[in-house]
């Protein structure tokens, strides 16, 4: 990583009095910035691991991740903790709550273009849709480099031009191959800022990304690597290592209405790799209807407990389509087989599971099923408990969704990531206007808003009106156009998640709209993956109002150029009038302040409660007077309908490298707003700071 962004962004328009802000800030960094145009890391840090491969944020303390295309390559380590880094989105989704999912762009350009998406680096970009063709050709700026591309440049298995090249099939999809989207789901990582724009009005937008602290040389992987890894992940199978192929169980059973069996007991360390289940087509739909659940190590209650055809990817009918296997996604697979003169029902999960002490397998039937072929492959997993949680299929089911409140269909406490969704949603139709929603670690804002339904599940417009379609990494499998005489269960997408899964290191809440105001009547059931362990792996250590007295002089408050005011608005995103009230500090000067930490910490992330119709705040941030990067928020909350109040209140996070935090019980902060090339200077606003501490 070159270190030449933080000067090179300064606004040199600035006015006198901010130039003198800007040349002690250069006095302070040019030593750095020296420093660093021989080495890949900051001077006196620990030097991280650049290329394709994982690293650790805090080597020793906390797992290494595996981000980017590495967590393609290392798909066993996938139940591993993220511990140092904050996953994030940027959305064009209504900040209203409405459906107008398109308003939200962070600036407007000449001639007609938008801005999309606005990162300062370190950082990851994991996932980003835009709808159909509107908006293209869109450029895609990453650290300095442009790339000019549109829809016939994705998705293209045997690409045609270098820009095609650069996005292979199928960490890129157009618009004809998942019905609806142009999507980029190649990880970027970007050192210094990427911006992603439109050159004409947008439709709407999605992104996934990762803040890494200041410090991180993102995973960067060569072109050779990239290809490899698509063509990988287009065999709809994931290759097993030679171990797992030898640690293989099987066998046969059968299970008669409501008795659950337990056909298997495994003993740990292990890590399940593949769970295949076939049984007679003549029983496929009763099959895939029955219920697998697994117990780990001893659990009383087990952590999968889930319809088989919805822990394989189909959650609605279960049929032959012609030309594809139902569900062909890289980590699960339901196709139709031939086993002499018999047809089969092949259902293949490919999820790694780990466990410590053992596994205990059991399947349940409301139908009586004759002969179940079931394999399992596994493999030892000697890997530290601490460092991964165990795999979770949390099922619920809505049959009277509640009238103008979105459904919560995961609420969990502990850490671990999400990585996959079933959705059963009835009809693909209206009430396909509802939004996932991703709020993580006690935010009172989502970190991720997603743009509709359809969206998440990789497609658009309705998979163009219900054209069913399965594709590695989501799809639209199942549904009410499922040929005649065929189980028609509903309709159902599945999403999963990779490398743009949602770690959470405290609470993850997962909420989904049922229609454009939470008005769909239809029921709706959902299967989220997961995984997780009951440990929390971040603390609130500290709280700081700037605008209380006693909370000022307790954490040793100073600011320049500030004032406050009183702000009543509602928060982003949220439907409806409800307002908050607070005093905000709105600083143009630095300011600077202490916080305390937990003293076994590992790093630790800042959290901040802002006036978001306050423009493209930035601010240089000091953790003890050493750099610690900037800190960068795009865009400005733009105006509802007429009567409406204003949606200002945004939560935002922000990671701290672990060696300006580790073993220290208290740090002291400064901000420094400063101006970036191509948005000018803003107040930087804040109702209160608060310090989480990541623990070992």
């Amino acid at each position: 990583m070159r270190a030449q962004w933080p000067d090179a962004y300064w606004d040199q328009r600035a006015s006198r009095g901010r130039l003198l802000v800007h040349l002690v800030l250069l006095m302070v960094l040019l030593p750095l910035l020296v420093a660093l145009l021989g080495r890949s890391a900051l001077d006196g840090f620990d030097s991280l691991a650049s290329g394709c491969t994982a690293f650790s944020l805090s080597p020793g303390r906390t797992p290494p991740l595996y981000l980017g295309l590495v967590a393609y390559r290392f798909v066993d380590k996938l139940a591993y903790l993220e511990i140092g880094d904050r996953a994030l989105g940027l959305s064009t989704a209504d900040l209203f709550g409405n459906n107008a999912d398109s308003s939200h762009y962070l600036r407007a350009l000449p001639g007609g273009g938008r801005v999309l998406f606005d990162a300062l680096g370190p950082g990851l970009l994991t996932f980003a849709r835009m709808q159909e063709e509107i908006g293209a050709p869109w450029l895609l700026y990453r650290d300095g480099e442009l790339h000019k591309f549109s829809a016939s440049d994705l998705g293209q298995l045997r690409p045609t031009s270098q820009t095609a090249s650069l996005f292979p099939y199928p960490f890129s999809l157009n618009p004809g191959e998942d019905e609806g989207s142009s999507i980029i789901a190649l990880p970027l990582s970007f050192a210094q800022r990427l911006t992603l724009s439109t050159t004409h009005p947008n439709g709407n937008f999605y992104a996934l990304y990762r803040r890494l602290p200041w410090g991180t040389v993102p995973p960067q992987c060569p072109a050779s690597t990239i290809a490899q890894t698509a063509t990988l992940v287009s065999t709809h199978t994931p290759v097993l290592p030679a171990v797992a192929s030898r640690h293989r169980k099987s066998g046969q059973l059968t299970v008669s209405p409501g008795k659950r069996v337990t056909f298997l007991t495994l003993r740990g360390p292990a890590q399940v790799r593949e769970l295949t289940f076939r049984v007679p087509l003549s029983e496929a739909v009763a099959f895939g209807r029955s219920w697998l659940s697994i117990a780990w190590d001893g659990e009383r209650q087990p952590s999968v407990v889930a319809p088989v055809k919805f822990l394989a990817g189909d959650g609605a009918g279960l049929y032959q389509p012609v030309g594809r296997p139902l569900v062909a996604s890289w980590l699960a697979t339901i196709q139709s087989e031939s086993s002499g003169n018999q047809r089969l029902m092949a259902f293949h999960l490919y999820w790694p599971m780990p466990f410590s002490r053992s596994a205990r397998f059991m399947l349940q039937s409301s139908q009586r099923l004759t002969t179940v072929d079931w394999s399992v492959a596994f493999e030892p997993f000697p890997d530290p408990p601490s460092w991964w949680g165990t795999f979770h299929a949390t099922y619920t089911s809505v049959p009277h969704p509640p009238q103008g409140q979105a459904l919560t269909l995961l609420d969990v406490r502990g850490s671990g990531k999400l990585v996959g969704t079933v959705i059963n949603f009835w009809r693909p139709d209206g009430t396909l206007e509802g939004n996932p929603e991703i709020t993580l670690d006690d935010s009172l804002t989502p970190q991720i808003e997603v743009t509709g339904t359809e969206e998440w599940g990789l497609g658009g417009d309705y998979w163009h009106g219900g054209h069913q379609t399965s594709l590695p990494l989501g799809g639209f499998p199942s549904g009410p156009d499922n040929p005649p005489g065929s189980e028609r269960d509903g309709a159902a997408l599945y999403r999963f998640l990779v490398a743009d899964s949602i770690p959470f290191n405290r609470h993850l809440v997962f909420r989904l709209g049922h229609g454009s105001h939470n008005q769909s009547p239809y029921p709706y059931r959902a299967l989220l993956l997961w995984y997780g362990t009951v440990r929390q792996t971040a603390t609130l250590s500290d709280t700081l109002l700037p605008a209380q007295a006693g909370s000022r002089f307790q954490h040793g408050y100073q600011a320049v150029d500030e004032h406050f005011y009183d702000l009543r608005a509602a928060a982003i995103y949220q439907q409806g009038n409800i307002t908050r009230s607070g005093t905000v500090s709105a600083a143009s000067g630095a300011l600077s302040f202490s916080l305390r930490l937990a003293a076994n910490n590992v790093g630790a992330f800042l959290r901040r409660l802002f006036d978001y119709c306050t423009p493209n705040q930035s601010a240089a941030v000091y953790v003890d007077g050493a750099f610690a990067g900037i800190w960068y928020s795009a865009g400005v909350a733009n105006h509802g309908p007429p009567g409406s109040p204003r949606h200002c209140w945004r939560e935002e996070d922000y990671p701290l490298p672990a060696q300006l935090t580790a073993g220290k019980s208290a740090i002291h902060l400064r901000l420094v707003p400063v101006s970036l090339s191509q948005t000018p200077l803003s107040a930087w606003t804040a109702f209160r700071y608060q310090v989480y501490s990541f623990l070992p």
